[in-house]
């Protein structure tokens, strides 16, 4: 039961409620019936105010039973749940409720007490069924569900039926003497589908082992749910495994029930896989030109050209040969026209690599191809091939440039083209220290627009296009700057620098920053920082020419001469630069101890302001230390 409390109820003041002789008004008696409550149980009250007395009632709520709020909330919560897709059944007028799946049956309890409820036509009950094949109906036990639902084979807990399903495929691999290909995507898939789980080997055709293994891991994984395994030399095995919801009594029936589909499903793979090489690569790019890339871009093949001046003009900042970069680039997308991958999209960019090889391209070729579409999202491994690296650069750039010129900019809640991921997967291309690419970001976008000048469809993307896809990409770096171990404010920080960086270099600087602002110096040094940004937005347009004779502090004198030996002497390493303006903290604290800038006299005054300014300008060669 809920508390029994005290309700204190206020209503209109007392010139409304009550009139001239003192008697009620109907404003005064219809609040009292509307609250449930006589005009004898309000009093005259002040609010704490003093402005007027009010009506004022102390109601008794008794406390409801806890089933009771239950039974109420609880069909319009089962309503709110969220999911991607709900079904609805119309085989009667009470059905017209939604969810995820037909509702068979509702256990509602408080300890021993039924909930008493209806949903989706289904009343509430004490009665749970188990397993449809091996279990049984029965009142389920509310202090130890899962114990009773075990009873009934189903392992309830998804934790621990996810576990039980990976020991039993490690277990079923190693009786067959293979090594498990492990797919954590397909595991919370499956661990998804079953209740109780059982692990079934089985076999599939030797003669489909000459497919590429990646084609047979998708063909399994996508069609039947099942997992391949290697040989101990790391080669493609015929067995695999299945994750069966029954514990059969004839395990070798459901084997061959699962190798009849998965020998229908690869027989159809190896039939593309022979069909699709004995037209080219190179003849299959001309097809692109009919490939719609999107609407008012034009085609795919108007994109692989963009891309390809893009590696070739670039080819020395990306770090990549300019040739094979090129052809690299012209061929990457045609394998968007094979049967093999248009069966299984998931193959594009391996297949085109494997391809690529038989065609007799070169293997760099060939790798940059089958690696181009790495990362695909914020954790992923990036591509060993430089050439892929540069391609990925080039395709998204390309991408982001042409939808913000067609206005497609994501929402807080849409993003229907993957623009966030392209911009996530450009910066993390960008940021790789050990691959790095010499060029900043908003030369890449400029590059990238070059592009479209120059080929088929010829548009001019804006000022204003380029300026919000920079903002836009240096917003998700922002969002993702924990992925390089640095601080969001750090990062932040280094981007307000007044030299533009590569993104790579950035990251190494916003590194520094990371621990250095949470230093005694750091910290010093970021509130001296604010506290000039501050006075100089304050002061407007200030001169950076100081005149000397015009220094009459002994502090402000320091800091000038301080100044003086830090620009000279400005390192170009960041290690350095940031020691040397972490040596300028005692003497700039010394002058905000020592000195007022914002003084009367206008000449001084104006002359220690320029001397924040050629301060401040120095530090911004580094970073804006004032967002730390």
């Amino acid at each position: 039961m809920q508390e029994d409390r005290e309700e204190t109820i206020w209503g209109p003041p007392e010139k409304v409620a009550f009139d001239e002789k003192g008697n009620p008004t109907r404003a005064a008696e219809g609040f009292a019936k509307k609250s449930g409550l006589s005009i004898n149980d309000f009093e005259l009250a002040d609010k704490g105010d003093g402005k007027a007395l009010y009506m004022k009632a102390v109601k008794l709520v008794k406390g409801r039973n806890i089933a009771d709020i239950i039974a109420e909330a609880m069909p319009d919560i089962l309503r709110k749940l969220p999911s991607p897709k709900q079904m609805q059944w119309q085989d009667g007028e009470n059905r017209a409720d939604a969810y995820i799946r037909p509702i068979r049956w509702i256990v509602a309890c408080l300890g021993a007490d039924l909930i008493p409820f209806s949903f989706a036509g289904v009343e509430s009950g004490k009665i749970s069924q188990g397993h449809r094949i091996h279990g049984s109906s029965g009142e389920i036990d509310v202090n130890d569900p899962f114990k009773w639902l075990e009873s009934q084979f189903v392992t309830a807990d998804r934790d621990v039926r996810k576990a039980l399903i990976a020991s039993q495929l490690q277990e079923a691999a190693a009786a067959k003497g293979v090594d498990l290909i492990e797919d954590d995507a397909l595991l919370d898939e499956v661990t998804d589908l079953v209740e109780w789980p059982k692990a079934i080997a089985a076999r599939f055709d030797e003669g489909f082992l000459r497919l590429p293994i990646e084609v047979i891991r998708i063909e399994l994984k996508h069609h039947q749910r099942c997992f391949t395994a290697k040989t101990a030399t790391g080669e493609c095995s015929n067995i695999f495994f299945a994750i069966a919801n029954i514990e059969s009594k004839d395990p070798e029936a459901v084997a061959r029930g699962n190798e009849r589909v998965v020998n229908a499903r690869l027989a159809d793979a190896a039939f593309y896989f022979d069909r699709d090489p004995k037209k080219s690569l190179e003849a299959r790019a001309e097809s692109l030109n009919e490939v719609v890339f999107q609407e008012g871009l034009g085609m795919v093949g108007d994109q692989i050209r963009r891309m390809r001046g893009f590696v070739l003009d670039n080819a020395t900042h990306l770090g990549v040969d300019a040739n094979e970069a090129q052809r690299a680039a012209y061929l990457c997308k045609s394998d968007l026209t094979t049967g093999l991958v248009g069966e299984f999209p998931e193959l594009q960019g391996y297949m085109g690599g494997i391809y690529a090889e038989m065609d007799g391209e070169t293997a760099g070729v060939a790798k940059a191809i089958a690696e181009h579409y790495a990362p695909a999202g914020a954790d992923d491994a990036l591509p060993e091939s430089a050439i892929a690296r540069a391609i990925g650069i080039a395709e998204r750039a390309d991408k982001l440039l042409g939808y913000f010129h067609l206005g497609r900019i994501p929402t807080a809640t849409t993003d229907p083209f993957g623009l966030r991921r392209a911009a996530i997967t450009l910066v993390r291309l960008l940021s790789d220290e050990k691959n790095p690419v010499n060029m900043t970001l908003p030369q890449i976008l400029e590059e990238a627009g070059k592009q479209w000048g120059q080929q088929r469809v010829t548009i001019t993307t804006s000022e204003e296009t380029h300026e919000a896809a920079f903002n836009f990409i240096r917003g998700r770096h922002l969002g993702i700057a924990k992925t390089f171990g640095i601080s969001r404010s750090a990062l932040d920080a280094v981007m307000g620098a007044k030299v533009r960086l590569p993104i790579y270099r950035g990251v190494i600087i916003a590194r520094l920053f990371t621990g250095f602002a949470d230093s005694e110096t750091g910290e010093a040094v970021t509130a001296a920082n604010k506290r000039i940004a501050n006075i100089l937005k304050k002061a407007g347009d200030v001169s950076t020419e100081i005149d000397e004779s015009l220094l009459v502090e002994g502090a402000e004198k320091a800091l000038f001469k301080a100044l003086n030996s830090a620009e000279a002497s400005f390192p170009e390493e960041p290690e350095e630069q940031l020691s040397v303006l972490a040596d300028l903290r005692e003497p700039i604290d010394t002058f905000f101890d020592d000195v007022m800038v914002m003084i009367e006299d206008e000449a001084v005054r104006n002359n220690r302001l320029a001397l924040l300014t050629r301060l401040r300008g120095l530090f911004l060669q580094l970073a804006d230390f004032s967002r730390l």
